[in-house]
């Protein structure tokens, strides 16, 4: 029994980080360029980074899933707070 609750206690702990939103640098392709501040996500988003293929903008943000990239374009999702920074 002590062997069980030990267990359940050590999946509980490594859970936490799951049980709050993420905080994730959101910006469109206007403003892209000035995305220095992340903000808050709701609960169960991932943060995103969506390029497109010659380097002109970046969108950033959160979503539940991750965004599909159009032609010319590339995403990249995460799954910590502030991960898409770059």
């Amino acid at each position: 029994m002590k062997t069980l609750l030990l267990a359940l206690a050590v999946v509980a702990f490594m859970c936490l980080d799951s049980v709050y939103p993420l905080n994730c640098f959101q910006c469109n392709r206007e403003t892209w360029w000035k995305c220095s501040e992340a903000k808050r996500c709701r609960l169960g988003n991932k943060c995103y980074n969506l390029y497109n293929s010659d380097g002109k903008w970046t969108v950033k943000g959160c979503a539940q899933t991750c965004p599909t990239a159009g032609p010319d374009e590339r995403v990249k999702c995460c799954y910590i707070s502030e991960c898409n920074r770059y």
